[in-house]
Order: structure tokens, then C-alpha cells, then sequence
């Protein structure tokens, strides 16, 4: 019983470590990274402007979590684009709805029509980052229906 306490505190630490992202992680072993890349590691978005300039391709990748679906050259340098889907929560009921009400609210009269709501409707991001041989520049990100 006396093991009982640490223990667990144990297999806490060890299943909150788990829930690190790859950016997050990073970040903790380079806490010397400037400000702005610390931020966009740990937040996982990689904003419009030039707070992405220096960031290494690693890097970048890292925040991404995924390949780029294109490659680009721009004016004689390389540009990696990603697209990322946003889900809409509309027609999603709350766990936190007190009387967890499960009546189908969608309109009757959209889906008489024929209505689709295909994933293609959802709207995007478009993130661009532009590179001068190892390390970025610039970002352009682009929000909305692509």
C-alpha cells in the first residue's frame, strides 16, 4: 500500500507526457529558440506574416504534422503548401447539454431539396511557407473556402 501513491503519480506523469505534440516537445528541448518559434511550436499554427522567418524546414515540418501537399518555386526559392480541412460543428450536439436532447434538428426542408454537406463544403486553410535555402521567411495563410 505504501507504493500505492507514487506509483501512480508515476503512470500519471508517464500518460501526460504522452500527450505532447512532436512541436511541443521540441520546444521544451530548445527553450533558446526565439519567442515567436517557441509560440508556433507549442501552438501547432504557423501565422500569416514573417514570425515563421528562420524557423528551419525540420521545424516547420514539425508544426505541420504532415507533408506538404505541394512543393513550389517561387521566384527561384522553394514554398511548401498545406491545406487543412477546419470540421464544422454545426448539427453537433454538446455532451454538456443538460438533457442530452438527441432529436435530429437539421431542416427538413434541406435535405428534401437535396441538400449535400460533403466534406469538399468544409472550410479550409491554405498555409504557404516560403523558404530561402534551409530556413524559412515568410508565411501566407489563407482562411475560407478554397
Amino acid at each position: 500500500m505504501k507504493y500505492t501513491i507514487p506509483l501512480l503519480a508515476l503512470i500519471a506523469a508517464a500518460a501526460l507526457a504522452g500527450c505532447a505534440s512532436p512541436g511541443q516537445t521540441y520546444a521544451k528541448q530548445h527553450p533558446e529558440l526565439p519567442a515567436p518559434h517557441l509560440q508556433i511550436l507549442n501552438t501547432g499554427k504557423i501565422p500569416d506574416g514573417t514570425a515563421v522567418a528562420g524557423m528551419t524546414r525540420e521545424q516547420v515540418q514539425l508544426v505541420m504534422g504532415v507533408e506538404p501537399v505541394q512543393y513550389l518555386k517561387v521566384d527561384g526559392h522553394d514554398a511548401w503548401v498545406y491545406v487543412k480541412k477546419k470540421l464544422s460543428s454545426a448539427g453537433i450536439n454538446s455532451g454538456n447539454d443538460a438533457a442530452f436532447n438527441h432529436r435530429d434538428t437539421r431542416s427538413q426542408h434541406s435535405m428534401a431539396e437535396g441538400e449535400e454537406h460533403a466534406p469538399g463544403d468544409q472550410p479550409t486553410t491554405k498555409t504557404t511557407v516560403y523558404f530561402d535555402g534551409e530556413t524559412a521567411t515568410r508565411a501566407d495563410v489563407v482562411n475560407g473556402g478554397l
